[in-house]
């Protein structure tokens, strides 16, 4: 697990540079990017942590430099009409990290109504996203030198990587969660046989194309149009994922 910290260490001091005490640049320049801390927590305690990473961001840079930070921006700005005082958000290049105090189911469904909704918004604007969500100790800092520090954090970031679909997984730390609401409500997350890339494993999934499932297919086939290959393939295990939960 040290070797992964270090590899996200490296990964956010790539693509950040701090502003002033509570807003980061992303890498498209003097766009700043809002830490939304409203709500005070303790500096380390028991959090759920939502990873999310945009994908093949290298090469829309490099082809549609503009029209991805008009797109990146839009997804910023949805993202903090999308948050309350209970959760804090940050976003740095291609990746965006939630986090809110673990309080209990509540907190946790609303964590992932929130997560639902921004997945919905990225894939709408043609920037195909996947992720994971953990829960565990974590330290967060948002003095003048925002600090970010815990095994929750390591823990979505680890399995986002292996994920191989545009979506959400849930890592086994919110499981017991994740099963005590599917049994009183399905519509915010389902059991899947997921691909990764040292094959597949079952998983919880978030159901976050539920709300308009046909909006978000054709903005999914959409994308599709647009990539081969390996990029291609994320489409398709989305698509039979949607066809598994939809029957």
């Amino acid at each position: 697990w040290l070797c992964e910290y270090c590899i996200l260490l490296c990964y956010i001091s790539k693509y950040c540079r701090i502003m002033s005490g509570k807003t980061i640049a992303s890498s498209f320049g003097e766009q700043p990017v809002v830490l939304s801390p409203k709500k005070q927590t303790p500096d380390t305690c028991e959090r759920i942590v939502a990873f999310l990473d945009i994908m093949g961001f290298k090469d829309m840079v490099a082809r549609h430099f503009e029209t991805i930070k008009d797109k990146l921006e839009k997804l910023s700005s949805f993202i903090g009409e999308t948050m309350d005082e209970n959760y804090q958000y940050m976003i740095f290049s291609d990746s965006i990290i939630l986090y809110a105090k673990s309080d209990g189911m509540e907190v946790f469904k609303s964590l992932l109504t929130k997560v639902s909704k921004i997945i919905e918004k990225s894939i709408s604007l043609g920037l195909p996203i996947k992720g994971a969500i953990a829960k565990g100790e974590c330290t967060v800092s948002l003095s003048y030198k925002p600090f970010f520090f815990g095994q929750p954090i390591i823990d979505a970031y680890t399995l986002e990587e292996n994920v191989v679909l545009y979506g959400v997984v849930l890592h086994n730390t919110v499981e017991d969660m994740a099963l005590e609401l599917s049994r009183v409500n399905s519509d915010f997350v389902f059991d899947f046989n997921v691909p990764l890339k040292g094959g597949n494993s079952n998983h919880f999934v978030l159901n976050w194309f539920g709300q308009d499932l046909e909006q978000n297919r054709s903005n999914l086939m959409s994308i599709r149009t647009t990539v081969s290959d390996s990029p291609r393939r994320y489409i398709d295990n989305t698509l039979k994922c949607i066809d598994v939960v939809t029957k």
